[in-house]
């Protein structure tokens, strides 16, 4: 009865990982053929139709396993297709870094509370006659730690948003770990191993892998779906106390007729400066003839 139920188990994990491999590819194949295309807008959020009858047919393969893990896999599915506000902001500073890292901060200590819960709900079932439903909802049940993480799905900023969803994702994968860990053996203990060699690396890796990503200012996710992170400016530009720096250069800049070097000066002043600096800025730039340009 073990050895049957683990290779049903097995190919219903086969057929869900080939599934997923198809799609991958398909959503590959379709990111290579936009890519072609002429782009209308660098920070446009792609709006692509969502075809559910890939995931529709997951879930239907996974209720015959277990009603609450299909249940929980089209919620996954939901929550990764969503798109943020058209008009959320591509650009981040270090507060979205700040924002967004603490979404993996989050997942790196979260363990010490879903853990116990989540064997207090395994010690409250019936031993010898638990079916497979019911240790998948135990193995699901603390996931309600993790729903403030669903504010974040309220951003503004993409980066945040984005990054949001990929934390969603770890979370997803780690309590689809855990509903197959209770469920390889007769008993709930019998995959103790891979709940702690799997949920172990998914917790560790996981979390290290976001944080470096936050640090390089970048996201997966957003990758996947062809969107541009806009990087501030550097902390030179960024300082409005050297703007009258920039406008200095620039009138030296003028008398050397070093003209491309005046013009990033005065935009550089124009961007960073007070309301005089900038009226300064735009004379500069009449001088040069770049207000057209500008």
């Amino acid at each position: 009865m073990l050895y049957g139920s683990a290779s049903i188990l097995c190919i219903f994990i086969a057929i869900i990982l080939v599934a997923i491999g198809v799609w991958l590819f398909a959503s590959s194949h379709k990111k290579k053929i936009s890519d072609s295309q002429p782009v209308v807008s660098a920070n446009a959020v792609p709006r692509k139709k969502k075809y559910w009858i890939l995931p529709i047919v997951i879930a239907l393969i996974l209720a015959f396993w277990t009603i609450w893990g299909a249940l929980f896999f089209l919620g996954v599915v939901w929550v990764l297709r969503k798109n943020p506000d058209p008009a959320a902001s591509f650009s981040i500073t270090d507060n979205e870094k700040k924002t967004a890292r603490r979404i993996y901060t989050w997942l790196f200590f979260s363990p010490f509370l879903t853990v116990p819960i989540f064997l207090i709900a395994l010690f409250n079932l019936s031993y010898n006659s638990s079916t497979t439903n019911e240790r998948v909802l135990a193995a699901l049940i603390p996931l309600l730690v993790h729903a403030p993480l669903l504010l974040g799905l309220t951003s503004k900023n993409i980066f945040v948003y984005r990054h949001t969803q990929q934390g969603i994702l770890l979370i997803a994968l780690r309590a689809g770990l855990a509903s197959l860990a209770v469920n390889v053996g007769r008993y709930p203990e019998d995959g103790f191993g891979l709940f702690l060699l799997g949920n172990g690396a998914l917790w560790f890796i996981g979390s290290i892998a976001g944080w470096d990503q936050i640090s390089k200012a970048k996201c997966w996710f957003m990758e996947r779906k062809g969107e541009k992170i806009i990087l501030p400016e550097s902390t030179e530009q960024a300082n409005p106390v050297r703007a009258q720096e920039h406008l200095h250069r620039n009138w030296k800049a003028i008398d050397s007729r070093q003209n491309l070097q005046a013009v990033s000066n005065a935009l550089s002043a124009f961007r960073q400066g007070d309301k005089k600096t900038r009226q300064e800025a735009i004379e500069i730039l009449k001088g040069l003839g770049e207000v057209e340009k500008f």
